[in-house]
């Protein structure tokens, strides 16, 4: 998506586009950020998704992908002429541990480029995953100056209520989807939030070549908007205007 696009009425601001098998359908019928988990993945899906209006496509190399430090190599030679990044961050669950030095150098590198390249009249947008590493995540966007030089979203958050609020301090924006809000945590914060920083996700498809389609993204999108909407104690329709505002406001 382009600053002078059209923003679609309906925006998953967390979805792995590549890994649609129909993804052009996709891309013509929804807004997306669309995520990638390697640097080799944004490349080969540049040219194939070139045109397509509705679509930011961000440069990522998510922490379960990061091996070592030097993985960071080719999305830091991408990102002086990128927009979008995405999905990057930190996992510290039990089964990407091994892994988490290097995730966190990696992380590190590429928010500090992220911050050295973002263009103040045009911000980077970072989407961000943080599982069981809020305060580290937090803590690498202010070191780094990506908290003040980007917009920064953190997907699926699920940290802490004092995490949660020290971000909003920062001034990061909250992609929700529908499984976050099937939790109580996920409910409360979709509850709290300044109503500015709520955005909408779906992280679909589930794993690569999905047979998922575009009224499966909607779909989805749409129960997170009542489950937002239930969560404030608004009407649908206000839930989401509002979204789809955030949306337009973080991308133009």
């Amino acid at each position: 998506m382009t600053a002078t696009s059209n923003i679609p009425a309906h925006v998953d601001m967390h979805c792995h586009l590549g890994w649609f098998s129909n993804r052009r359908q996709v891309a013509r019928e929804v807004g997306v950020f669309a995520v990638t988990v390697t640097p080799q993945e944004f490349l080969s899906l540049r040219d194939e998704l070139a045109g397509e209006k509705n679509v930011a496509l961000a440069a990522g190399l998510h922490p379960w992908w990061v091996r070592d430090a030097s993985d960071a190599d080719a999305l830091c030679g991408l990102l002086p002429d990128t927009r979008w990044v995405g999905e990057i961050g930190l996992d510290a669950a039990p089964r990407h541990a091994a892994t988490w030095d290097a995730q966190l150098a990696t992380f590190e590198r590429i928010c500090t480029t992220c911050a050295e390249t973002s263009d103040h009249e045009a911000r980077k947008v970072l989407s961000i995953h943080a599982v069981r590493s809020a305060s580290t995540v937090l803590d690498v966007l202010e070191r780094t100056g990506a908290a003040a030089r980007c917009r920064c979203v953190l997907h699926w958050f699920s940290g802490s209520t004092d995490e949660l609020w020290r971000a909003v301090r920062l001034g990061c924006h909250f992609s929700l989807g529908e499984h976050s809000l099937a939790t109580r945590r996920g409910r409360e914060y979709a509850r709290i939030l300044p109503a500015e920083r709520l955005l909408t996700e779906t992280d679909l498809p589930e794993g690569e070549d999905s047979p998922a389609t575009a009224e499966d993204v909607v779909a989805s999108l749409e129960r997170t908007i009542l489950g937002m909407a239930a969560a404030r104690g608004i009407a649908p329709s206000e839930a989401r205007a509002l979204v789809a505002r955030n949306a337009a406001t973080l991308l133009r």
